[in-house]
């Protein structure tokens, strides 16, 4: 039987933690062992070149009360003293049980970041990867530092202090200002198969979630647009050997000209040759499951992700989300839209939406359909 381990809370940026060149094959998964040496003057990356770090650094600095953050998680926590030689905290992205997430700013550059700070507690026994260099790390941060696609978010850099893993990355992404500010029944996230969480104090997102309350909903060619990019960074981790496992509106940052980026590897997992490796537990997103997972069958993660795709695409075309809770996604066809697309349009989200996943389309169908080119 699966074990569906929905999200705890929205992160905003990044929303869950869980779980060398990709021309090898990833080393075996392991359980990490905890270092014994204080990380907190070393980090696990040496510092760029346009940092200058002094020989013999201050006292550990404290982060100030007035760093709008969760209390109990940071303040007065005594962070790594080279990151703090390098970058300055700024606000909160967002927040949940596995971590948070933060913007701050390159001292060098003075370029705005992403900082994910990931407790290593909860960090589940398969969720560690062996990395040459940095040792044993979370697989989150050992996929990022190995991908490289202009749709998929960039890595920057990885720290390490007692409590935390720090994943530096670039931040992406146009403000969008939903029309509510909390989840209302009338609204997109309208959701009974997953509630939302609930509304936060924090900045105003850039993803694609929010980017699609504004819009309300997409014509067919910014749709085509949008969902081209998502699709292409998808085949490239298929074509490597990874599945996202968390395919969702909230894990995609968008800026004003529609380019967009992937976010979030947490449920991310190698692929086996053969593609013959089932899953017995789901750590992504209800409303975005597939029917084998909500049935609690052993699921393969690359029909799973298509399935995910085409719930994304239906959601932005459309406005809403084709299925009101799980058992209309076990037992029906997805709600009929009131607005008429294309042939072409309909037959791949038919395909996409394909009950049985041996008759769903692979993402190379999708990569290739008429719709798309």
């Amino acid at each position: 039987m699966i074990v569906l381990q929905e999200e705890e809370q929205k992160l905003g940026y990044f929303d869950q933690i869980h779980h060398g060149p990709y021309g090898l094959p990833p080393t075996p998964l392991q359980s990490p062992q905890p270092s014994k040496q204080d990380p907190t003057s070393v980090p696990m990356m040496s510092a760029p070149s346009c940092i200058s770090v002094p020989p013999s650094p201050p006292p550990t600095p404290l982060l100030p009360q007035s760093c709008q953050l969760p209390q109990s998680k940071i303040v007065n926590h005594r962070l790594n003293t080279e990151f703090e030689a390098q970058y300055t905290l700024i606000d909160e992205l967002g927040s949940g049980g596995f971590g948070f997430v933060m913007s701050a700013r390159r001292h060098c550059d003075q370029r705005e970041v992403a900082v994910k700070f990931i407790i290593k507690s909860k960090v589940t026994a398969t969720g560690w990867q062996n990395d040459p260099q940095l040792g044993m790390i979370p697989v989150e941060i050992f996929i990022l530092r190995n991908v490289r696609h202009e749709n998929i978010i960039s890595y920057i850099d990885t720290f390490q202090d007692t409590k935390y893993f720090y994943l530096v990355m670039e931040l992406h992404g146009s403000p969008w200002q939903s029309k509510t500010n909390s989840y209302s029944d009338n609204s997109l996230s309208k959701d009974t198969c997953s509630p939302r969480p609930g509304a936060m104090t924090r900045r105003t997102s850039c993803d694609l979630f929010e980017c699609i309350e504004e819009h309300t909903r997409f014509p067919e060619d910014t749709a085509r647009t949008i969902f081209l990019q998502i699709v292409a960074c998808i085949y490239y981790l298929d074509q490597i050997g990874i599945s996202h496992r968390d395919i969702k509106d909230e894990n995609i940052v968008i800026d004003q000209n529609y380019h967009v980026k992937l976010i979030d590897f947490g449920s991310a997992v190698f692929l086996r040759p053969g593609r013959g490796k089932y899953h017995t537990k789901f750590h992504g997103t209800a409303s975005f499951a597939s029917p084998e997972i909500l049935m609690g069958e052993a699921y393969r993660a690359e029909p799973a992700d298509i399935w995910s795709l085409g719930v994304l695409l239906y959601t932005m075309l459309y406005g809403d989300v084709p299925f009101n809770d799980s058992m209309h996604v076990i037992t029906q066809q997805y709600t009929t839209p009131k607005i008429e697309s294309s042939k072409e349009c309909t037959h791949l989200l038919d395909w996409m939406l394909a009950k049985h996943p041996d008759q769903r389309a692979t993402i190379h169908d999708v990569m290739n359909h008429p719709w798309l080119n």
